[in-house]
């Protein structure tokens, strides 16, 4: 432990000398005159007089001039370029002392029994309590119930209401999801449902949140919903996430939620269901996707609430039930702060987790022997080539790591870990950090759940490593070893390069998002661009098919190779020749049949493309022959609402030998035998609810397959794999097969006796000038394994022969 022991000194020394307080950037920033709203049309809710969104400003400014308890800060804006409203409450004495108390909350991270002194030595610690409203559009009550608490915390001066103001500081998310509010939908302007997004932060409303729990730690976090009755208040059920420190975190969160309950019954007769006190499973907190279970990685007693009614009474119940956590709080703080710092003591000291009690444990099994967890000494992140496929990848994921407060440092010298010498600049993760749970969650694996008897889950992921689905190779330290390391504020910018000498083209590699996008940013502006479609050899090195490639002949090549290598991080290599049948890239005409996330994907790659619908389609058998190609993962030929009209355009599209690619159940069905039988082949489905991450073999002469490791990963959900190929049918990745254990991690039960190994997953099939493309893993999940879209993209390519 010798490196790690004066890693963990030197923290403690430089927090014993000074602690450095760094306030959200909103504070500094010009807020503007945010409470001068344009009205625009808005869909409130059906059921009671909810507040429009336009009207939220405007009130909360009144407040915050009327109540010296209150402050209004813009923290972002939406998808949809909507304000989002930060309100912090508190006694008046304590908002010019909001400093001193995230200090404290910073210092828990650094030095937790620094921490606690601080408590005994000030005595009057406020802990901050955080309150997100509506992160589900439609869910209309949560804002509602938010802006009378607002206005309660602001004026009122009963004996609970001082007790409060006195103990917390109150954060209030007031309207977590505007365009949702104003849309009258679940999900935000682009469809996405922000509470699945947490653990991937595609979003501008989940980037947000994460930074204010990184920034304030909040003791709380209470997250309002609807609709269920009687009203759900967790915690939850299990499968509980095995890198929460559980013991502590439940002790005080059960007790808080049968305060909501008490607090809700007694003001409005309502009754509410605790899922961990009464249900067995399907309820559980496992995947860091939503709002709560990612702020217990932050020490938070993480609470949702489903209020049961969406009239004015749904308002009342969360109003109430919030009141009761309020209270609980504050006459609980200084002990819940407490266990608290002990979360993040453990981990920073390295201490072992503790079982939950038998007196914390309801009557059904909590599966606290069978699942467990590992936490390594430290992760390894290679920043570059070789060790990687590209550098982007790295430094986008230990970006992602540094927002949402987790420490990454990099290696002052060369060291050698398991036979493998890793270069000075190389990032290494400790694990022994105050939020290690959400290092270990982020970077593992994740764990084979498939054969757990009696498991079930709310809904998927029940994996999400963030290595194995974005794309970056990764080391676990599992012994200690001194290295010198120092800490690091953001990753290093991926630096490209072109290569001198004469050419006759240069060429650059799929390896990585930024490649598809550079490629399509200069289709765009007309510049002409090759795709080699087979491997090819130049100056005795040996390419892979997919390479993109630049001429030379190009006008104004040679800048333009600068401006790849200088703004985007690639390496363009020099060719003294055109590789043999590279084809010429062009700007398709794209039709996409997608879920919110396919279309996401699709606009951050960069790729042009319309919306096609069964409506679309039910308009005119023509709707399709306008494209060149038709992307499809939601319609097939039985589709609720798909006229004969409809089936008639994609049977024209299809017949008339334009491109194809298919993904998921409707787009591979739709090709298949048992509709248009576009080519032969057939297909598996696996019984069950299964996603999973897997172990794949990548055919790197096959263009669909360009820019991978030769074995690399997938994740499905649910998986479909091909076998009866016909001719003109190419296999482009096959599950793993020389390894029985293709499984990496995820719930498939029966995997090792499904017979899956060694069968194709992704295929290509190629017939005069028609290509199509069929996907039986799910590159496109909530937009999550975003390194995987990178297939999506060779496909669109490949089909330009």
């Amino acid at each position: 432990m010798e490196g790690l022991n004066l890693r963990a000194r030197w923290s403690v020394i430089a927090l014993l000398c000074v602690v450095v307080l760094v306030m959200p950037a909103s504070v500094f920033a010009d807020q503007g005159r945010w409470w001068e709203v344009t009205p625009e049309p808005e869909n409130p809710s059906p059921y009671y007089d909810s507040i429009l969104y336009s009207e939220i400003a405007p009130r909360l400014r009144e407040i915050e001039l009327a109540s010296n308890r209150v402050r209004v800060e813009v923290i972002g804006q939406s998808a949809g370029g909507r304000n989002l409203f930060l309100v912090t409450i508190s006694a008046p004495e304590a908002m010019g002392r909001l400093g001193d108390y995230q200090a404290i909350r910073q210092t828990m991270l650094k030095d937790p029994e620094q921490a606690q002194a601080m408590i005994d030595r000030l005595g009057d610690v406020k802990v901050p309590f955080f309150i997100n409203a509506s992160i589900h559009g439609a869910e209309y009550p949560g804002v509602d119930a938010a802006m009378r608490l607002i206005e309660t915390l602001a004026f009122d001066d009963s004996e609970e209401t001082r007790m409060i103001l006195d103990n917390l500081i109150v954060l209030i998310n007031v309207v977590q999801n505007p365009d949702g509010r104003v849309l009258g939908q679940r999900g935000n302007a682009n469809g996405f449902d922000v509470n699945r997004d947490f653990i991937t932060q595609s979003q501008p409303e989940s980037r947000i949140t994460a930074r204010i729990f990184a920034e304030w730690n909040p003791m709380v976090v209470i997250d309002l919903h609807g609709f269920a009755n009687p009203m759900i208040i967790e915690p939850c059920t299990p499968p509980h996430n095995p890198n929460y420190e559980y013991d502590l975190f439940i002790r005080w969160a059960w007790a808080q939620a049968e305060a909501m309950e008490a607090e809700l019954n007694a003001r409005t007769g309502f009754v509410a269901n605790i899922p961990y006190r009464d249900w067995p499973m399907t309820w559980d907190d496992w995947a860091p996707t939503y709002v709560p279970m990612f702020a217990m990685f932050h020490g938070a007693y993480g609470h949702t609430l489903e209020t049961p009614y969406r009239d004015s009474r749904g308002v009342d119940a969360h109003y109430w039930a919030v009141w009761g956590a309020l209270k609980f709080a504050a006459q609980n703080g200084e002990a819940m702060v407490r266990d608290q710092i002990e979360i993040f003591k453990r981990g920073f000291l390295d201490l072992p987790q503790v079982p939950i009690p038998p007196e914390l444990l309801p009557e059904w099994p909590q599966y606290q022997d069978v699942i467990t967890t590992h936490f390594p000494e430290a992760y390894i992140i290679p920043a570059d080539v070789p060790f990687q496929l590209s550098p982007q990848a790295p430094a986008r994921l230990v970006n992602f790591l540094l927002d949402n407060g987790l420490e990454v440092e990099q290696a002052s010298q060369s060291f050698t870990l398991d036979g493998v010498q890793y270069p000075k600049g190389t990032y290494v993760v400790w694990v022994d950090q105050p939020k290690r749970g959400l290092v270990n969650t982020l970077l593992s694996d994740g764990l084979d759940l498939s054969n757990i008897p009696g498991l079930a889950f709310y809904s998927p992921p029940t994996v999400w490593s963030l290595p194995r689905l974005w794309g970056v190779h990764i080391a676990a330290m599992e012994e200690p070893m001194a290295i010198a390391t120092h800490p690091i504020r953001s990753a290093d910018r991926a630096q490209g390069s072109v290569e001198g000498g004469k050419a006759k083209a240069y060429a650059y590699l799929p390896t990585s998002i930024a490649a598809i996008q550079a490629t399509n940013e200069l289709l765009a502006r007309g510049v002409p661009l090759l795709r080699a479609q087979a491997p090819f050899t130049d100056r005795g090195r040996s390419f892979d098919a997919g390479v993109f490639i630049l001429p030379a002949s190009s006008p104004g090549a040679k800048s333009i190779a600068n401006e790849l290598a200088s703004q985007w991080g690639l390496d363009l290599l020099a060719l003294s020749n055109l590789p043999a049948g590279s084809v010429p890239l062009r700007q398709l005409r794209i039709a996409a049949a997608l879920d919110v996330a396919g279309r996401f994907q699709l606009r951050r790659f960069g790729f042009n493309f319309d919306v096609i619908t069964v409506a679309t389609l039910n308009t005119s058998d023509q709707a399709l022959m306008g494209y060149d190609l038709f992307i499809n993962n939601s319609i097939h030929r039985g589709s609720s609402g798909l006229n004969p009209t409809g089936r008639a355009a994609l049977q024209n599209y299809l017949a008339a030998g334009k491109d194809y690619i298919g993904l998921g159940s409707s787009g591979i069905r739709l090709v298949s035998a048992e509709q248009y039988n576009l080519f032969p082949f057939t297909y598996k489905s696996y019984a069950g609810a299964v996603d999973a991450i897997l172990r794949l073999e990548y055919d790197l002469t096959n263009p669909v397959a360009a820019g991978f490791d030769p074995v690399g990963y997938g994740f499905v959900n649910p998986p479909y794999t091909f076998d009866a190929l016909g001719s003109g049918v190419q296999r482009a990745i096959s599950i793993y097969d020389d390894d029985p254990n293709f499984l990496v991690s995820g719930y498939w039960p029966g995997w090792q006796t499904s017979g899956a190994g060694g069968k194709p997953i992704v295929i290509r099939w190629e017939k005069d000038a028609q290509d199509a493309t069929l996907i039986g893993m799910d590159p496109i999940f909530r937009a999550h394994p975003e390194d995987l879209f990178r297939i999506v993209a060779n496909a669109i390519y490949s089909g330009l022969e």
